[in-house]
């Protein structure tokens, strides 16, 4: 069996069977039908089918989860609701072109990243800054009420509201040679999309070099890129883990990965289900970072230092010339966004300030706290009745 093969073995028998020593979390009973959402299902009309479009292919970890929250979806609506996937940007590019896609009606919902479609936004980049949010559990909810508060308007003008959004861990260093200081990051091409990831990526010595998520694996194999980053989750989902011998740590950017859905289509919706699907967009945001961002790449590391990759940690001098370069980049977006009369200073202040409350949160509570009731202000034209 190929270390490919075994790392996806691992991989999948770790998300398909919990460990029998552990108690079954509330995200788990979500999934099983143990757990329910606060908000009642009481419409009585004709079925709805959403047609949803990604990048991503139907095989691996994330299509799986996504698979099971849509059946639950359906099981929990006694079918009124159901998802009808496009995988692989079969039905329309699903990366560039989502903003696109979705706003003209071609499909309901799809991956509508700002990373990838980076024009008219500006702000909505203070999450990637690095140390900001570094937990996809309780960064989801920190960027849930900053997008209320300070994102909402300029999303919406792409003619889409938001979905939902899950935040992925911080992009850790991926390569073939060994990265083991803070001087043997210098020149190296590293992989990055977007102001801040860029930004991110320079300020520790890399030459940033932007690629389509889709040609990252050939790019980083044929020696396009030295470094890979990527979240410890996604690396085995993009092949990461084929190529690569190192992982050093260094918590770089996280990724929103925003997914929007056609105004139109959800103006027409009856009040009844507005409110469910309103509510559950953030069950399966919480979901996704739970039991995919972060028991994933807790059960992918495990595999990948079995698998031989080779895991580095910084000394400590090294580490602080990192947390360095990680506080002059953050200071040095917050004095550009002031300057161009955007309140950057109040916006990192609202994510601190958030992620306090969140990080003093276990991820049952987090997840019963999402159950129970949603974070309001996502999407401007709907008031829960």
């Amino acid at each position: 069996m190929t270390g490919r093969s075994l790392l996806l073995a691992a991989l999948l028998a770790a998300f398909a069977t919990p460990s029998l020593s552990q108690e079954k979390s509330v995200a788990q009973k979500y999934l099983d039908g143990e757990a329910k959402l606060s908000t009642p299902f009481n419409y009585n009309g004709p079925a709805i089918t959403l047609r949803y479009s990604t990048f991503l292919g139907k095989a691996g970890a994330t299509p799986e989860l996504y698979e099971k929250l849509w059946k639950r979806l359906k099981d929990d609506t006694n079918g009124k609701i159901t998802i009808q996937p496009f995988w692989s940007n079969s039905i329309a590019d699903a990366q560039t072109g989502g903003f696109e896609s979705v706003a003209s009606g071609l499909v309901d919902i799809g991956t509508c990243y700002t990373q990838l479609n980076p024009g008219g936004f500006d702000l909505h980049f203070g999450v990637q800054l690095p140390t900001m949010l570094v937990n996809s559990s309780a960064g989801t909810m920190v960027f849930n009420e900053v997008y209320a508060q300070y994102l909402r308007e300029t999303y919406e003008k792409r003619n889409v509201y938001m979905a939902r959004v899950g935040l992925t861990p911080p992009q850790q260093l991926y390569s073939k040679d060994p990265i083991r200081t803070f001087d043997d990051m210098k020149g190296k091409r590293a992989w990055s999309v977007g102001k801040v990831a860029n930004m991110a990526v320079a300020s520790l010595g890399l030459s940033p070099t932007s690629l389509k998520i889709s040609d990252l694996y050939p790019g980083f194999q044929s020696g396009v890129i030295d470094v890979a980053p990527m979240h410890d989750a996604g690396a085995p989902l993009f092949r990461l883990t084929d190529i690569a011998k190192y992982r050093t740590r260094v918590d770089l950017w996280t990724n929103p990965n925003e997914h929007c859905i056609n105004k139109r289509r959800w103006d027409q919706f009856p009040a009844e289900v507005k409110d469910y699907l309103y509510h559950w967009f953030q069950v399966w945001t919480q979901v996704e970072s739970q039991l995919y961002y972060d028991f994933q790449a807790e059960r992918a590391r495990d595999a990948m230092q079995k698998q031989g990759i080779q895991f580095v940690e910084f000394s400590e001098p090294d580490q602080n010339k990192v947390k360095a370069a990680y506080d002059n980049l953050i200071k040095t977006w917050v004095e550009e966004q002031e300057a161009a009369g955007r309140p950057g200073r109040a916006f990192v202040d609202a994510m601190l300030a958030a992620r306090t409350k969140y990080d003093a949160m276990t991820l049952d509570q987090r997840m019963d706290a999402v159950l129970q009731k949603p974070v309001p202000g996502m999407i401007s034209t709907y008031t829960k009745r």
